[in-house]
């Protein structure tokens, strides 16, 4: 009996970790092959389990939504609601009923039987406070008193109500040099901090591009029912400007190239004499270089997760077994998570 139960428990334990790397796997599926996003990563999958309260910093557009998204997904709490609130979209008066609730006939226009706030709609799941650093000062002091108590109540109402929602907070803002000009609390930053993930721009991962291209692209054919792809120099391009924006800027222009194009390939409209220049000297150092490299890693990266051996891989490919184990070798085992 001893031995077996030492056995279950080896096995036990070799599944969760097997489990911890399938997630982290598909966490990975976002955002590939850059240094920095991986220590990111591995941050997210030791916190995602523990329920500590997490933020996220970052320029806006650099995926704090997503890997909100992430978190979540990979937690215990995956089949509960996840509940966004972007605190610089909500009024200010409007701002505490949203947040907790109220009772009926708390104020003029209240619905009757009263209205869930955020904080009971997100009930054993994920409350996402996005842009943090717009939330009132007023509030932020029943905020900081919810995250120690575990309460809230209703505006007009005087019963507690228990709260059992993970809190993942995002800003763009300098939360510390707010602090010093005394228009965020100190006391709820710390709070709030326990876990802080700092999310890098795109310009600083732009080995992500090419992947992220591909995936825009699709996601966008499948939504307007189109079949669309950009040129090789289009794709040289777009991988070598600064996208001051990030992930969102990016996203928005392929689906408006996508939208208002009138061709299945896209290639970029250069404007004047300089424009050009610079595009075809990109095109012809990735063609002949970096681009191949890049394209064939990409799509050995994907076809891999589809089929994840070497046998499989080769025989989609119609490539010999001994080549596919190189390119897995390089691309895979090497250049990724996978």
């Amino acid at each position: 009996m001893k031995k077996e139960n030492k056995q279950v428990a080896e096995a036990l334990n070799l599944y969760k970790k097997q489990i911890e790397q399938l997630k982290k796997q598909a966490a990975n599926h976002y955002f590939l092959r850059n240094s920095k996003m991986e220590k990111v990563f591995d941050v997210v999958s030791k916190v995602a389990n523990l329920g500590v309260t997490v933020l996220l910093e970052g320029e806006s557009g650099s995926g704090k939504n997503h890997i909100a998204h992430m978190i979540h997904q990979m937690s215990a709490r995956e089949n509960h609601p996840f509940v966004e609130v972007n605190c610089g979209a909500i009024p200010e008066a409007l701002f505490e009923s949203e947040l907790f609730g109220y009772e009926e006939g708390a104020f003029t226009g209240s619905k009757k039987g009263g209205k869930k706030g955020y904080f009971e709609a997100a009930g054993k799941g994920t409350l996402f406070l996005d842009e943090i650093g717009e939330l009132p000062m007023n509030l932020q002091v029943k905020l900081l008193s919810v995250l120690q108590n575990h309460i809230i109540m209703r505006v007009g109402g005087s019963k507690k109500i228990e709260v059992n929602c993970r809190i993942i907070c995002a800003t763009n803002q300098n939360l510390e040099k707010m602090i010093a000009e005394r228009k965020f609390r100190e006391d709820l930053y710390y709070r709030i901090n326990v876990v802080k993930i700092e999310i890098p721009p795109l310009r600083e991962r732009k080995e992500e591009i090419f992947h992220l291209i591909y995936e825009i692209t699709e996601e966008m054919n499948r939504k307007y029912e189109m079949n669309k792809h950009f040129t090789p120099s289009m794709i040289a391009w777009l991988s070598q400007q600064e996208w001051p924006g990030n992930v969102r800027e990016l996203r928005n222009f392929i689906e408006k190239k996508i939208i208002t194009s009138s061709e299945n390939e896209l290639a970029l409209e250069v404007e004047n004499q300089e424009t050009k220049r610079e595009v075809s000297a990109v095109s012809d150092e990735m063609a002949l270089n970096d681009y191949l490299e890049s394209l064939e890693n990409e799509y050995i990266v994907r076809m891999y997760q589809k089929y994840p051996s070497s046998i499989k891989l080769a025989e989609k490919l119609g490539i010999s077994q001994s080549t596919a184990n190189r390119k897995i070798r390089k691309y895979v085992s090497e250049g990724s998570q996978y």
